[in-house]
């Protein structure tokens, strides 16, 4: 079975305060000579949309042996008035080169922003577990790792770290917790420090 855990990128939709939404319009390319056509132009902040990873430099490339490798799930949506610690955690399940997913079932808010942009929250000291651990990239079914300042931190030290987070997963809930493969196909654009990415996962 495939599940598609890439959550859909919405018209104007503000997932970070202050960044410009998704504007999709129609143009007309050569108006009024005979070479005239219309054509679709798009336009995003690539930290302000659905499914992307973080890795925080227009100078990273991802090898293609990243792309396609096993993955493990953490099912922490119990979790909600605090950071998720290691000790809330079974590591034994943790393997380097694995796609680590947390699941917290936040995404069903998606349609509710201001309860989405108010999200559970991974502590620091999971993060740098897992980076010890040497994973392949850290999923999360929210806005991202961390809540508020501690996103942009945990971005910092995964992009200095080379393992990157992937944020604004959605369906985790339909993937079993081990046992599966997971193709990560982020979009080849030059220039961007966070790709969009269409992620899929078989199990």
């Amino acid at each position: 079975m495939i599940i598609d855990i890439t959550q859909v990128t919405k018209l104007d939709r503000v997932y970070r305060p202050g960044s410009p939404p998704l504007k999709v319009e129609k143009i007309k390319c050569f108006e009024g000579t005979k070479k005239e056509y219309t054509t679709t132009l798009f336009s995003c902040a690539v930290h302000n949309m659905g499914t992307h990873i973080d890795v925080m430099s227009s100078d990273v490339v991802l090898e293609n042996e990243r792309l396609i490798s096993p993955g493990i799930k953490f099912d922490v949506s119990h979790i909600t008035d605090r950071p998720v610690e290691l000790n809330d955690l079974d590591v034994s399940h943790i393997k380097e080169g694995h796609f680590v997913f947390f699941q917290t079932n936040w995404d069903k808010y998606l349609d509710d922003e201001e309860k989405y942009n108010i999200h559970p929250e991974i502590s620091m000291e999971v993060i740098k577990y897992l980076v010890d651990k040497n994973v392949n990239m850290i999923g999360i079914d929210t806005l991202g790792l961390g809540y508020s300042r501690n996103h942009g931190l945990i971005d910092v030290f995964l992009g200095k770290s080379g393992i990157y987070a992937i944020e604004n997963l959605t369906n985790l809930d339909k993937i079993p917790k081990k046992d599966f493969r997971v193709y990560c196909l982020p979009m080849k654009i030059e220039g961007l420090d966070a790709f969009p990415a269409r992620i899929l996962v078989e199990f």
